[in-house]
């Protein structure tokens, strides 16, 4: 529904239900400011509702970008923060809610929440609000990407001092509400629609190969592949097709299915060394990194691959090949190499990797940076 319609509706019936949502802070993707003047458009929406529109948060939501966006945010003493973009930006709504929420006064204090890239814990990782102001500052996602960010309770935030992303999670930071528009996602460039597809589609694969996967989960991930690999190519042939966009959406929340409580694999750990490291968006990282991972853990995943193949319609090719060459017929980048990373950056991206959390949950057990290398050198 579109966002003119669908925005008076959510907020109404939200206050319904007992919750505030008289002050409005939107944070919105940059590009589609430029292109659509969001702050214009939710002006003319929903009126001396909306205290601050804010363009400022770059990819892989860097912690400064994030802190200055929340401070906004309590200045204006807001109570909705309305994200209108991709996985970045969200994320970024989820940190600024949970320092409201729970009364964060610097960024010392923020660490005790954080997962760090090394792995190690503050000791209040997990922990939320208290019960009484967990829901004071909540989200309404309006996604703009296919990326699945709007199911997870995790934040993922770059820490531009060490190159490394911290994790955040905690009840109640997934948005309450998500609106899709299928007139927005039109303007999203096909490059970023297509890649943040092939993320979801990781999420599905990863999530269907993980140990916490029971049939329930695995039966959705199945279906959001079957959707996936057959109309992301057809996206790309008719991009004004609204039906395809949508079913597209709905793929997306099949394979967010449990996401951040179904742990992932190399792929998805690798990727945010990618990211935090060299820059590269995640979406990217997925078409780079899945077909790799895939490759190295057929041994050990050969009933998943058989099944998955059968569902992305592979037939009998190995499921790593297959993808990698489903993934170049939509022109995305399928090699570390299309990413423009040096083979000099490789050990370095490796170490980082091996000791990643996300990394050791890996199907075939990952135990050195030799390990994560030899991905690394399928991926190149």
């Amino acid at each position: 529904m579109p966002l003119a319609e669908s925005l008076p509706a959510t907020l109404a019936q939200l206050e319904r239900s007992g919750q505030s949502a008289n002050r409005v802070m939107a944070l919105v993707s940059a590009t589609l400011q430029r292109k659509l003047n969001l702050e214009q458009q939710l002006s003319d929406i929903i009126g001396d509702r909306l205290v601050a529109c804010h363009d400022g948060i770059p990819a892989h939501s860097p912690r400064p970008a994030v802190w200055e966006a929340m401070q906004i945010a309590r200045q204006r003493d807001a109570d909705v923060l309305l994200s209108i973009g991709g996985g970045s930006i969200m994320d970024a709504c989820k940190l600024i809610q949970l320092c409201l929420n729970a009364d964060i006064q610097d960024e010392n204090e923020l660490l005790r929440y954080a997962r760090r890239g090394d792995g190690s814990t503050g000791d209040r990782y997990g922990a939320s609000a208290d019960k009484s102001t967990r829901n004071a500052v909540f989200q309404i996602a309006v996604p703009s990407t296919l990326s699945g960010a709007e199911f997870s309770e995790n934040a993922g935030i770059l820490n531009p001092a060490t190159a490394s992303k911290e994790g955040y999670r905690g009840a109640g930071l997934s948005p309450r509400a998500i609106i899709y528009d299928p007139l927005l996602v039109q303007h999203t460039p096909m490059w970023l629609w297509l890649s943040t597809a092939v993320r979801s589609l990781d999420h599905a694969v990863e999530g269907y190969c993980s140990a916490d996967a029971y049939p329930y989960l695995q039966g959705q991930y199945l279906s959001a592949m079957r959707l996936l690999s057959k109309v992301l190519p057809d996206v790309l042939k008719a991009p004004q097709d609204g039906d395809l966009r949508t079913v597209l959406q709905q793929a997306v929340w099949l394979a967010g299915a449990a996401l951040g409580k179904v742990r992932h694999g190399a792929s998805h750990g690798i990727g945010y060394i990618l990211g935090a490291q060299c820059g590269v968006p995640h979406g990217y990282t997925s078409c780079v990194m899945l077909p790799a991972v895939l490759k190295w853990n057929a041994q050990e995943t050969v009933i998943q691959q058989r099944e998955m193949a059968e569902a992305m319609g592979a037939g009998e090719n190995p499921l790593g090949d297959w993808l990698q060459g489903w993934v170049r017929d939509m022109d995305l980048p399928a090699s570390l190499q299309e990413l423009g990373i040096s083979r000099e950056r490789l050990a370095r991206i490796a170490e980082s990797a091996a000791r990643h959390p996300v990394v050791r949950n890996n199907p075939r057990s990952i135990r050195s940076s030799d390990d994560v290398m030899q991905i690394l050198e399928l991926a190149w």
